[in-house]
């Protein structure tokens, strides 16, 4: 779809429905993220917490993707949520997929991945997870990753709804609110609110 018909459409849904559209924000502001900001050292556990359905989780996983490395990301998608056809085949290209169907088969991929160590850096896509299932993952497998982690020499990033690791090495909340303002832009960015835990909090 072209952007003179999205600006149509958009228009359309706008005088069809105006209560819909209250406070709606023509042009948006422009958003900054620096994929560089996300310090993950290798044996270090790392979280990036996405707190609404539209606060930019797969634009995080696109700008992680999008990223020069010399082995391919392993994603696991906890959610079987991901979709290759919206990120494109070069960033696919350097993806090793895992699709996952309930949080507790992610855990067990996120602890073969990090024991093996052959992928430097493991995302483990749980921020469509149900708040039950959250609460099923003890706090002990997040210190085992850890020390897996540290073993190995691969680094953990975990995409979640809420906190959930226990003294990461970094934590970031992406902040931004997505509307249908930003499909015009072919390659919006996001803003994150850094929440660092400090690397000597570690335990």
């Amino acid at each position: 779809m072209k952007i003179s018909q999205i600006a149509d459409l958009r228009k359309q849904l706008q005088e069809q429905f105006p209560g819909a559209h209250r406070g709606f924000v023509e042009e948006p502001e422009d958003l900054s993220f620096d994929p560089a900001s996300l310090s993950l050292p290798g044996g270090s556990l790392n979280e990036v917490v996405a707190p609404g359905l539209c606060s930019g989780a797969s634009l995080m996983i696109s700008e992680l993707l999008g990223q020069e490395r010399d082995l391919p990301l392993a994603l696991i998608d906890g959610r079987d949520s991901f979709d290759p056809v919206s990120y494109g085949s070069e960033k696919c290209g350097r993806v090793f997929w895992i699709r996952c169907r309930e949080a507790m088969q992610a855990i067990q991929c996120a602890d073969l991945l990090l024991r093996d160590g052959n992928l430097p850096l493991v995302l483990l896509d749980l921020h469509l997870t149900s708040e039950r299932e959250l609460r099923r993952i003890p706090a002990s497998v997040w210190h085992r990753f850890r020390a897996e982690a540290r073993t190995s020499g691969a680094a953990l990033l975990a995409l979640t709804p809420r906190p959930c690791l226990p003294s990461p090495h970094s934590r970031f909340t992406l902040s931004s609110t997505f509307t249908l303002a930003h499909i015009e832009r072919e390659s919006p960015t996001l803003r994150t609110a850094a929440a660092a835990t400090p690397a000597a909090a570690q335990s």
